[in-house]
């Protein structure tokens, strides 16, 4: 299948019931494109797989990639990507729905605005169309803009160079989220924004990773110190990066509950919002305490 315009990459960990509304939702994608569906299975120990051979059944243009070992969405949204032809990719969630025109009106959108890369909403609604005249705005300063909103849902379309060129999700953390809008943005010479919804989220979703807020925190954390320990000093993204890596590091200490606003943690967050120096030897401290954080997990 060589051309194919837009590869839908779904990562899917013990979605059967969910996955039935996911591929109605992809079928049902509006535009001319040509597309294909990979779906990677992260060894679900549901009835996944065999809800997912029958998509395959259905459609030639269905492609699956199994395993018999958990590695976390990271990894295995890395692995959609290297194995899709599209020349732009659609990734989302294996719960998630998309509005019928989301990766037509998205791609309308790169065309208008010349950037390689969109992001949206991902919120709980209900599916409907979106507007043509939803706002849509241009950012010359991705990385900036990415560390500053933050961004941290699958809710994109994005050119397949970009990614590859990105190297995708950090594969040193479990949940992907941040880290692949960071590291998108970091290649991008721009990125296009929207407030319009292009993905919706299961009103009653199960237990999710993102509902762990430890490994979030810990996670949002290593994404920014990562990518920031790359950067040069000069960069004007790492301001934004260090309050990005103190906010995550209050939020996890917050969240242990006890005297959090006496810690050293609010103490270093409100530094930060109050646009006072954070230096790199207060960033290594808190990455040596995340790194010895129990009970989360490293891929």
């Amino acid at each position: 299948m060589d051309g194919v315009d837009v590869s839908y990459l779904v990562t899917v960990y013990n979605k059967a019931e969910a996955l039935p509304a996911v591929w109605a939702s992809l079928k049902a994608q509006t535009g001319s494109h040509s597309r294909e569906f990979v779906f990677v299975d992260d060894a679900s120990t549901d009835d996944s797989v065999e809800v997912l051979e029958g998509f395959a059944r259905e459609d030639d243009r269905v492609r699956l990639i199994l395993h018999a070992d958990n590695k976390g969405p990271a990894i295995r949204l890395n692995e959609a990507a290297d194995a899709a032809r599209g020349r732009v990719l659609h990734p989302i969630d294996g719960d998630d729905l998309l509005p019928e025109n989301a990766t037509d009106w998205m791609l309308a959108k790169l065309a208008e605005t010349g950037a390689p890369l969109i992001y949206g909403r991902r919120k709980k609604a209900t599916l409907a169309p979106i507007s043509d005249d939803a706002a849509v705005i241009v950012s010359e300063a991705p990385l900036v803009m990415a560390a500053r909103r933050p961004i941290v849902h699958i809710a994109l379309l994005v050119a397949r160079d970009l990614f590859l060129a990105s190297g995708g999700c950090d594969e040193a953390v479990f949940i992907q989220d941040q880290s692949l809008s960071l590291r998108l943005a970091a290649k991008a010479d721009r990125m296009a924004l929207t407030d319009a919804t292009v993905v919706c989220a299961p009103e009653q979703a199960a237990s999710t990773l993102s509902a762990d807020k430890r490994q979030q925190h810990h996670d949002r954390f290593v994404s920014a110190y990562r990518l920031l320990a790359g950067l040069p000093k000069d960069h004007p993204a790492r301001p934004a990066l260090t309050r990005l890596c103190v906010s995550a590091a209050w939020k996890l200490r917050r969240d242990q509950g006890g005297l959090a606003w006496a810690s050293p943690a609010f103490a270093r967050y409100l530094s930060g919002e109050l646009g006072l120096r954070v230096g790199s030897a207060v960033l290594e401290r808190i990455a040596a305490e995340m790194a010895a954080l129990p009970g989360i997990r490293r891929p």
